[in-house]
């Protein structure tokens, strides 16, 4: 028995110890979990980030495409003023109606406008600004020439004017001051289109970005979900290890019947139901095997540990399904009856004492054997765990007195 006992301490050992594995496993993946949840957010994060300044870039260089089309707007319609100041001078030089010279007036008003938008849109353009200075000067030369002619034409010198549009003074000044006006255009259609260049440069950079983001979150996202798995796997093999080394902690190794302690608690709890609901009684029996230390002097202690085992097995055997037998001490037994008042628990009693004294063991090309006394009390109210074994005990002991092999009921 003492090898038996041995050999359930070293189990319950090796349970605790795998016990304490998994708990390192757990420690080590839930700290790899933690590491994967941080590194998601920082991805969350720095994505979130990316998609902001990104939108933020977008928005700006939109913004600056705006301010060509701004830009290249103005200097059309400086364009069409330019253009219109020709006609009303022509048309004045032509045929000279002084009425021909409101849209002579009109296109001088909207150049001054257009051109003072332009100076406003290019501001932080240093190179624009510098060509709408050459502009201004060519722009200066033009209304010069215009209003040379004009004033020929009003002071009755038509043949002058006349001759200064076959010359193509006036053509001449327009010119330059158109080629101005497409200079600036053609820097600024250059400029616009670098920012578009850039602008899908910059989109399909982020979306790479993205990509690479969203990959990595995937990655670690199923790394994440392995690391669950097997932590739920590890917990599963912690409680089913925990499970089994309460029921070895709770079991009789020689037997495999519940242990004392396994009892006390069944008889417990056995008490507290009856002592508040008295239609639950029940019966305690303690029966043990007799003579055991002779079997043990004559047979040894294998053989004698047989005939515990032979006993415990007979025992289950001859109970009801709702009985609880458990072995309380060497050769000693405890046997809780629900539901018995003593001349049910009498009965169950004689079956066991009849099945455990049927047939001997055998042993060595020999036969040993052997009989149980039994003794059997009923809960009263009142009792508490001594109480009641210590009926049962005494009512054991006055079956060992009259010749063993008996039931005995407590007085």
């Amino acid at each position: 028995m003492a090898l038996k006992a041995d050999a359930q301490e070293r189990r319950q050992m090796w349970i605790a110890r795998l016990l304490a594995r998994p708990s390192r496993q757990f420690e080590w993946r839930s700290c790899f979990l933690f590491g994967c949840a941080i590194l998601l957010a920082v991805l969350l994060a720095g994505a979130s980030f990316n998609a902001h300044r990104s939108s933020q870039d977008l928005a700006a260089v939109r913004e600056r495409q705006v301010h060509s089309l701004d830009v290249l707007l103005a200097a059309d319609e400086l364009r069409m003023a330019a253009l219109q100041q020709v006609r009303g001078e022509r048309g004045f030089l032509l045929t000279g109606d002084a009425s021909l010279l409101d849209p002579f007036v009109e296109g001088r008003n909207a150049a001054g406008t257009s051109f003072a938008r332009l100076i406003e849109l290019t501001a932080d353009n240093p190179e624009q600004q510098q060509r709408l200075l050459d502009m201004r000067n060519e722009f200066g030369a033009f209304n010069t020439v215009l209003d040379a002619m004009i004033a020929q034409q009003k002071s009755g010198r038509r043949e002058d004017a006349i001759f200064y549009i076959q010359r193509g003074n006036d053509k001449d000044a327009l010119e330059a001051v158109l080629q101005e006006i497409d200079a600036l255009v053609d820097a600024e259609r250059a400029l616009l289109l670098e920012r578009g260049e850039l602008a899908d440069l910059r989109a399909v950079s982020n979306e790479r970005l993205q990509y690479v983001l969203a990959s990595i979150g995937v990655l670690f996202l199923l790394l994440t979900a392995v690391t669950i798995l097997f932590l739920r796997r590890s917990l599963a093999k912690g409680r089913g290890l925990e499970n089994e080394l309460e029921r070895v902690s709770a079991t009789d190794a020689l037997t495999s019947l519940p242990n004392r302690q396994k009892f006390i608690d069944a008889l417990t709890r056995a008490i507290s139901v009856a002592e508040t609901n008295p239609k639950r009684k029940f019966a305690l029996a303690i029966f043990d095997v007799d003579h055991f230390k002779r079997i043990n002097d004559r047979c040894g202690h294998k053989a004698g540990d047989e005939v515990i085992r032979e006993v415990g097995s007979r025992a289950m055997q001859a109970l009801r399904e709702k009985d609880f037998v458990a072995r309380i001490s060497g050769e000693e037994f405890a046997v809780l009856l629900p539901g018995a008042d003593l001349e049910k628990a009498h009965l169950v009693c004689e079956r066991m004492r009849a099945a455990i004294a049927g047939r001997p063991v055998t042993w060595d090309d020999g036969i040993i054997p052997f009989t149980a006394s039994f003794g059997v009390a009923e809960f009263r109210t009142g009792d508490d765990i001594d109480h009641i074994m210590v009926r049962a005990d005494t009512a054991l002991y006055e079956a060992k007195v009259g010749g063993r092999n008996q039931v005995r009921l407590a007085a």
